[in-house]
């Protein structure tokens, strides 16, 4: 047969389902090289049942198709899903001691997965059959746009949560820790993972595989609606009871039915091994079981760290009394509900000031009044071991139980930790929380004033006293009323401060990104058109970066920029502000001079074209200047420079598939094209190179010369007299 006979067929075979995984699995493993052999089957598994969209898989196979090549370059790797990344990164800490079991002896079958767009209300489908403490926000109701009708379905988020909570469920499990976790942003209106009875049998799979654990040390589920009944009992607890290594045990935001929860409690009355137990946002609503878990807790030989936030304890104060007596030898507790009465949290005051071994203290929910906090002031004066307290969502008004007085700042001197969320900050509690930062006494390095309806008024009285604290490292400032007025003294805190690392000022959504945008229109005048045009005006959060982390002026105001603060905003690099980047090459561990490098190289090709100017290098020595022009060529995520730093991997746009309107760049948030960016970039290579004075004397150099001698002017020196034969100044020969 002919070539082109044979074409038809060899295309056909590789849009089948079969080889669709061999070109997966083979992509997978030039990405991830340093992954055991053992690995690689399980991930092909589990890619033939990702349940990827239609249209990326037909992307990568028109891709494949054309050229079968994987260089790790291609274009291909920005459509790798966050599963890949997942994977990657399960690889890359999978090379120590907490290695993935083996496939060896596992005679489990794995349960089908439905992909986002499988799970929908089926017909004549009850409502109750979806299971979750988020109750309605699971099914919503949608209008039709072809009947005008409307019709009842799964919200996408609960598609999405239903779809990744069975791929967690069938994926690998390490030796030593088992982690079942779906964490939910603060713009999701879920908060679980709903349970369906389809989910049973991947349930049922995962349990299986606790059986094959002989050192597990960690188990956790968090924000997982579990199997109603005894699915608990019968299926975990009865398997964790043979495992005598279990350190840590936590099961938060499950739905633990009330028997689970009562053999949950005699699981714990028998072991003998757990220091960690999380079981918060669960209702303990049999008050003999809330008695039983504070006997069980008291008796226990080894449980130092106990999380009962946003517990309901059946029973009222005398339980809550009995579980603080209980975790009165422990090293951390965090409590708290908005059940909790006016006695509870008295007695929780009374138990702060009383003596103990608590170094971490949290009280979560609970309505705090003027009594109580008067009493909180007393205790904590009184407390002399805690060093991490955390008052969140009390209806705290600011500085309420932190008072200017000396023996309140001595007290909180202790303090390294300070949560102070959910709650209300004044401009007075910001003056005073000012006044304490400023004090030599401060001990913090991490305050926590997320949602406390700060304003920009308190903010600029707060700020400034940073400039003098030199131990905290750790601020975070999100979700307040933060406008773009602020910053100035933003600016001016990070330029003269080098201890903060992290800063974070999410969900201020009155800091805009951009003020007023570039708009131009079109105008007929006097038979002419013309086009009136309104620059660009850069917002809050752009003059932050570009005032204190990004100055891109000059190259010394990139040098003298902040180069330690991680700075947290919107998250993406929006209208040329570079702040995803900057925030990466902040948080990189490594010297300033690397980070330094970074910028420039960010600065040369993507946002200063001054910079390129001849006369701002005059000052650098000769020896750094083949340096300076390798940063001329580079680009961020290019070739394996910045790849901690570039989102995901850049594309290449020296591939002939790329379209008319160029390849879509994620680092710039731009579409570019290779032609254009590479002509302009070697145009101002040249540019520099020639407009250079000292160009002949840099390719002068020999090899090994460190240093360019300078060219003396010669003088002018007398012609040698010629010596003739025989005269006495000769030598005789010997």
């Amino acid at each position: 047969m002919n070539d082109a006979t044979q074409q038809p067929e060899v295309e056909a075979t590789r849009r089948s389902g079969r080889e669709r995984k061999q070109v997966i699995s083979v992509y997978t493993d030039a990405k991830r090289a340093a992954v055991a052999a053992e690995r690689e089957k399980a991930v092909n598994n589990h890619h033939s049942r990702s349940g990827r969209s239609t249209r990326s898989r037909k992307r990568k196979q028109e891709e494949e198709s054309d050229d079968d090549d994987f260089d790790g370059d291609d274009e291909e790797d920005n459509y790798a899903s966050s599963d890949d990344e997942d994977r990657q990164s399960d690889a890359a800490s999978s090379e120590g001691e907490d290695d993935f079991i083996d496939d060896e002896g596992d005679n489990r079958v794995v349960p089908s997965i439905r992909g986002k767009r499988e799970w929908y209300l089926r017909e004549g489908e009850q409502r109750n059959s979806y299971q979750s403490v988020d109750g309605g926000k699971i099914i919503g109701n949608y209008h039709c746009y072809f009947t005008g009708g409307q019709y009842t379905n799964l919200t996408w988020n609960a598609r999405g949560a239903l779809s990744t909570g069975q791929k967690a469920l069938v994926s690998k499990q390490r030796k030593r820790s088992i982690k079942l976790e779906r964490v939910f942003g603060h713009s999701s209106n879920l908060s679980q993972v709903p349970y369906h009875p389809d989910l049973l049998p991947c349930y049922e799979y995962f349990a299986q595989g606790i059986q094959r654990h002989t050192s597990l040390e960690t188990f956790k589920i968090i924000n997982y609606h579990l199997p109603p009944s005894s699915w608990l009992e019968n299926n975990v607890l009865s398997t964790l009871e043979n495992i005598h290594t279990l350190r840590a045990l936590e099961l938060s935001n499950c739905s633990v039915s009330a028997d689970d929860l009562s053999s949950l409690v005699d699981y714990i009355a028998n072991n003998k091994t757990l220091s960690t137990l999380n079981i918060s946002h669960t209702n303990i609503e049999s008050e003999d079981t809330a008695k039983a878990l504070a006997k069980a807790l008291k008796k226990h030989p080894a449980i130092c760290n106990v999380n009962l936030a946003y517990c309901s304890l059946a029973g009222g104060s005398a339980v809550v009394d009995k579980i603080l007596a209980a975790c009165k030898s422990c090293d951390s507790l965090k409590i708290g509900h908005e059940d909790f009465d006016k006695e509870s949290v008295a007695l929780v005051a009374k138990f702060i000031g009383k003596k103990n071994s608590l170094s971490s203290f949290s009280l979560t929910g609970a309505a705090i009044d003027n009594d109580n906090k008067q009493l909180l002031s007393d205790a904590l004066v009184k407390n002399k071991t805690i060093e991490s307290l955390s008052l969140q969502s009390n209806k705290l008004q600011l500085p309420g139980i932190i008072r200017n007085t000396k023996k309140i700042t001595k007290s909180l001197s202790r303090l390294t930790r300070l949560d102070l969320s959910h709650n209300s900050l004044p401009l007075t509690g910001a003056k005073m929380m000012a006044s304490f930062l400023e004090s030599a006494e401060c001990k913090l390095i991490t305050l926590i004033m997320s949602n406390n309806h700060l304003t920009t008024k308190g903010a600029n009285a707060f700020l400034p006293a940073l400039k003098k604290n030199t131990t905290l490292q750790e601020l975070d400032l999100s979700r307040n009323w933060l406008t773009d007025q602020c910053v100035p003294s933003v600016v001016d805190m990070l330029r003269n401060n080098s201890t903060l690392l992290i800063f974070d000022l999410t969900g201020n959504k009155s800091l805009k990104t951009v003020e007023k945008k570039r708009v131009r229109r079109l105008r007929y005048q006097e038979g002419r058109c013309t086009y009136d045009e309104t620059p660009h005006v850069d917002g809050g959060r752009a003059k932050i970066v570009k005032g204190a982390l990004f100055d891109t002026t000059s190259l010394d105001s990139i040098a003298t920029s902040n180069h330690t603060c991680a700075l947290f905003m919107t998250g993406h690099n929006h209208n040329d502000s570079f702040e995803e980047s900057i925030r990466k090459i902040n948080a990189l561990d490594a010297s300033e001079g690397i980070k330094i490098r970074y910028k420039l190289v960010l600065a040369l090709n993507h946002v200063n074209t001054d910079l390129y100017n001849p006369r701002s290098f005059d000052s650098i020595p000769l020896e750094l200047m083949p340096c300076l022009f390798e940063m001329l060529q580079q680009g961020i995520g290019y070739n394996g420079f910045g790849k901690d730093i570039a989102p995901k991997t850049m594309p290449n746009l020296d591939k002939k598939k790329s379209s008319s309107w160029g390849i879509w760049n994620p680092l710039t948030r731009k579409r570019e094209k290779a032609s254009s960016k590479d002509v302009e970039s070697l145009s101002r290579l040249y540019e520099v190179i020639t407009s250079w004075q000292s160009l002949p004397q840099l390719f002068a150099r020999g090899p090994g010369v460190t240093k360019v001698p300078k060219t003396k002017s010669k003088s002018k020196s007398k012609p040698r007299k010629r010596r003739k034969f025989g005269d006495e100044s000769d030598d005789e020969d010997d």
